[in-house]
């Protein structure tokens, strides 16, 4: 253990000879273990989001959305006697699929709500009473609309809690709002806790604390506002939720109600079917790619700067020729030789590398602060990084490190 001090000790004192040229020397190393560093946490980062944000969107859950279509394709759709989504298509799923457990459906209403002594804006949902179990939407006070409110065309609704709050002292359970010309009682107050909105590409989640639901069905009798839809069919549905029993049914769930919809829309694409797990193993696809991507920039970026760590030792190694022959005359062996000039190549990629973690875990930092991306430091972040530089190191010095042992001591000498 002391002689691998002495040797550490007597490398980083060599190496303090010549500040400037070891600092240049390093920096090749530094820069690679800086973007390894910042790369692995951005997209460990990335990955950890969006599985939270697909896992929030249901991994048991499918979703069937209505599509645009342009005036072409509607006359299309309209002659082969596709109408676009609909609650037939619900009770057509939920009976071929033996694995879903319940569905919902979904339209989207653009209405005014008031609230005395103003108005305040609101996306307003109609929908069935599964919707609130598939989508995990969690009923603070009172009750969700339920499937005697949709049959009997009950003028209730529910009114998301950041919505609540808004509106001061109202509305609260038993209160009235006037939706779209219509008064309507307040049955509960809805969130989704420790949730945000997501958007996962093609669905995302709505914002249930911003938001009023009401029985699918009620909304023939509002004054809708004119402003832009998604897309719907005749029978007004935006969105269809389908919640399939276990997860290992899910795909095969997917393939059936594609069938079943290619039947009952003959054959036109005025929907899409979106699976979070399919989203989740594209993202994990586009991760390994971005691995390996990152890999090779990271191996050539090591690999510049253990160039040049050998150019430096090379040099290094013909300017010490004398102190090369000194020591060997005086008892030193091989095994020594390639010691210390091995250990000047670690003790410098290791200083290079740890300088470039440091600055590396700094710029993560950063990126999560002003970019606002997520990011996650991880072990294999910090330790992959600083290994790859020591080894680094440990390849590219011992080819001079063994040159330097190999010289004859009397030629080196007389040098």
């Amino acid at each position: 253990m002391t002689r691998w001090v002495l040797i550490i000790r007597t490398a980083v004192l060599s190496l303090l000879q010549h500040r400037l040229r070891s600092a240049l020397s390093a920096l090749g190393v530094f820069c690679g273990v800086t973007a390894v560093t910042a790369m692995l946490s951005v997209g460990e980062g990335a990955r950890l989001e969006t599985e939270r944000q697909l896992a929030q969107l249901g991994a048991r859950n499918i979703y069937i959305q209505s599509v645009p279509l342009t005036e072409a394709q509607r006359e299309q759709a309209l002659a082969q006697r596709s109408h676009g989504l609909g609650p037939g298509d619900m009770i057509r799923i939920s009976d071929a699929c033996p694995a879903v457990v319940r569905a919902a459906a979904v339209r989207e209403i653009r209405a005014s709500v008031a609230v005395l002594p103003g108005k305040t804006p609101a996306q307003v949902l109609a929908c069935s009473a599964d919707w609130a179990e598939i989508q995990g939407v969690h009923i603070i006070g009172g009750r969700f609309i339920s499937d005697r409110d949709t049959a009997a065309e009950q003028l209730v609704c529910v009114v998301g809690r950041g919505l609540a709050e808004r509106m001061g002292s109202g509305p609260r359970t038993g209160h009235y709002l006037r939706i779209g010309g219509q008064p309507f009682r307040v049955v509960g107050v809805q969130g989704r806790p420790g949730a945000d909105v997501v958007d996962a590409g093609p669905v995302a989640t709505r914002d249930v604390d911003e938001m009023i639901v009401i029985p699918l069905g009620i909304e023939k009798w509002l004054v809708q506002e004119r402003r832009p839809l998604p897309e719907r069919g005749a029978e007004g549905l935006t969105e269809i939720v389908v919640e399939v029993d276990r997860t290992e049914n899910v795909d095969r769930t997917a393939a059936l109600i594609r069938r079943v919809l290619a039947v009952s829309h003959h054959g036109v694409l005025d929907y899409r079917v979106v699976v979070p797990r399919e989203l989740l193993r594209q993202s994990r696809r586009t991760q390994r790619i971005f691995n390996i991507v990152l890999a090779t920039i990271a191996g050539i970026s090591l690999m510049v700067g253990g160039i040049g760590i050998m150019n430096i030792m090379l040099a290094t190694v013909s300017e010490r020729t004398a102190e090369i022959g000194l020591r060997r005359a005086l008892g030193a062996c091989r095994g020594h030789i390639v010691a210390q000039f091995l250990a000047e190549a670690v003790v410098l990629t290791f200083c290079g590398g740890a300088a470039g973690l440091f600055v590396g875990l700094a710029a993560v930092g950063w990126v999560a602060g002003l970019a606002g991306w997520p990011t996650a430091v991880t072990a294999f972040a910090v330790t992959a990084p600083l290994a790859m530089s020591i080894t680094v190191g440990v390849f590219f010095g011992l080819y001079p490190a063994c040159r330097a042992s190999r010289m004859d001591p009397i030629a080196a000498l007389r040098r």
